[in-house]
């Protein structure tokens, strides 16, 4: 037994933040999908938009416990440095769902079908990034393996974003045409956190001291 695993019953919350994370942005993937595919149920435009803010606001306040007990912290399951980043590029990854919808509506543009495909594709690389931290203590191979498959979606959103702005300058518009870039890149950015979440679990098994 390593002598930190001592303190497992109270450090260990630290991944229950992290998988609390994870849950806030996956859920803030699917309200921005909600919004874009009108299948919000009972719920308007509206509602979803500040559904979506509330979980940005979930969002950073978890990010705030991790910070506040990460200085509180003598010990911790895995390097205080990790913790700090995996929750940043999490917290990002919801940011940047948050500002989608919100230049959605502000812009008054409707979604392309190549942004659903993104955003579909983001869901997914999230629900596998969550299963990978989840998966973190007690099967590094399972983690391991979610982080692949997180990263293969991440990838999917790229080539996504390189066709979809190849599509878009074909257009005569140019203030459509800038709005929906704006657009994309959020999505786009949203998807190189995942890529740098990915890399950071990465890092925590090769380390293999969870």
């Amino acid at each position: 037994m390593k002598w930190k695993d001592l303190f497992a019953p109270t450090e260990r919350r630290f991944f229950t933040y992290l998988l609390e994370q994870a849950d806030a942005t996956i859920h803030g993937m699917e309200l921005l999908l909600a919004f874009m595919t009108n299948r919000s149920g009972n719920h308007t435009r509206e509602e979803i938009i500040q559904q979506m803010c509330n979980a940005e606001k979930h969002g950073d306040e978890l990010r705030r416990n991790i910070i506040t007990d990460l200085k509180g912290t003598f010990v911790t399951p895995i390097d205080r440095e990790d913790i700090f980043a995996l929750s940043r590029t999490i917290d990002n990854i919801l940011d940047y769902a948050d500002s989608t919808i919100k230049e959605l509506e502000l812009y008054k543009v409707e979604p392309t079908n190549k942004m659903m495909e993104m955003v579909k594709a983001l869901n997914d690389s999230v629900t596998s990034l969550r299963a990978a931290i989840f998966h973190l203590v007690n099967d590094p191979e399972k983690a391991s393996a979610c982080t692949v498959h997180a990263k293969k979606m991440e990838n999917a959103v790229e080539d996504l974003y390189r066709h979809a702005l190849a599509e878009l300058f074909e257009l005569d518009d140019y203030k459509y045409v800038m709005k929906i870039r704006e657009i994309y890149r959020h999505l786009s950015n949203a998807a190189d956190r995942v890529d740098e979440a990915a890399d950071i679990i990465g890092t925590i098994l090769i380390k293999g001291n969870v």
